[in-house]
C-alpha cells in the first residue's frame, strides 16, 4: 500500500510540473522567445527527443523541472586557446 502512495504522489507531482512548465513554454513561445530545452525531472537524461527547435528531456530524478530559453544567461561564451578569462 505504502509502494502504491508513493508512486501515485510521483505521478502526480510530475503530472503538475509538466503543466506548470507547459505554462512557462507556452507563454515564452507566444512572446517570440526561443526554447532550446524543455525537461522534467532534474540530473541525467534518461530519454529526449527533438521537436523543432526544442528538445524534450525526461531527467533522473523527478524532482522538478526547467524551460531553458534563449537570452537566459545560461549559455557558456566560447573560450578558445589562448584568450586570457578571468575566475
Amino acid at each position: 500500500m505504502l509502494l502504491i502512495t508513493i508512486l501515485s504522489f510521483i505521478i502526480v507531482f510530475c503530472v503538475l510540473v509538466f503543466v506548470h512548465e507547459f505554462g512557462h513554454m507556452f507563454f515564452a513561445k507566444r512572446a517570440g522567445i526561443m526554447c532550446p530545452e524543455f525537461a522534467i525531472g532534474m540530473g541525467p537524461k534518461i530519454f529526449s527527443f527533438r521537436k523543432n527547435e526544442t528538445l524534450y528531456t525526461i531527467r533522473l530524478l523527478p524532482v522538478g523541472g526547467y524551460v531553458r530559453m534563449a537570452g537566459d544567461g545560461l549559455e557558456e561564451p566560447p573560450v578558445e586557446p589562448g584568450m586570457s578569462v578571468k575566475i
